[in-house]
């Protein structure tokens, strides 16, 4: 119930991250533009120089009821088999949320942008597990997912990259939905360089 559940949630979370960090892109663009030189100031740095007046509240997921699966399966010596069913759940999760039907039409993004706030908010509960319970999630589980993700996102662009390129307007609102996502899953501290080489590819060639 408690993964089901998720759905709703992490579409939610990647929409509220979504936001922020739109406004903070705003934000970045005026600092810019305000500064004499004009040298570029990477995302890494704007992060940080972000960190002074970043007041928004953190995204909080509800984890109460893993770990309460996770007692119980412990205290039945299932601790093991828990976890392989976990980690095919979840597999099954981002796969459901990454064969979604979108179109890349102007009038309907609406559905690769609620594919890209789902894909955040899962990584999102993923982060949040492995930071409270490594021994049960590990770095290499959240990133081995990451790139399954990675791929299957560069390949679903890759099969409307001709429809993509026939409309300037639906290239430019790709490559800035494209470009917050980016951000978004940077701050969260995932490998994003295969997607800058994805944007690169399509928006750059």
């Amino acid at each position: 119930d408690w993964l089901y559940g998720l759905k709703k949630t992490t579409r939610d979370i990647g929409y509220q991250l979504t936001q922020r960090m739109k406004k903070k892109q705003v934000m970045w663009a005026e600092r810019d533009s305000s500064i004499k030189e004009r040298y570029f100031v990477s995302s890494a740095v704007q992060f940080v120089l972000d960190e002074e007046f970043d007041h928004d509240d953190p995204i909080t997921v509800e984890m109460m009821p893993l770990y309460q699966c996770l007692h119980i399966n412990e205290k039945l010596g299932r601790r093991a088999e828990f976890r392989r069913s976990f980690t095919e759940d979840r597999s099954d999760q981002l796969n459901l949320i990454l064969a979604s039907p979108v179109q890349f039409v102007l009038t309907n993004l609406t559905s690769f942008a609620s594919m890209l706030h789902d894909i955040i908010g899962f990584f999102i509960v993923e982060h949040n597990i492995m930071a409270s319970a490594p021994d049960f999630r590990s770095k290499s589980d959240v990133d081995a997912l990451w790139e399954t993700g990675i791929a299957k996102l560069s390949d679903i662009i890759a099969r409307n990259i001709q429809t993509i390129r026939e409309d300037s307007e639906v290239a430019g609102v790709l490559q800035e939905m494209l470009t917050t996502f980016t951000y978004v899953m940077e701050e969260n501290a995932n490998d994003v360089r295969k997607l800058r080489e994805l944007m690169m590819a399509i928006f750059e060639s």
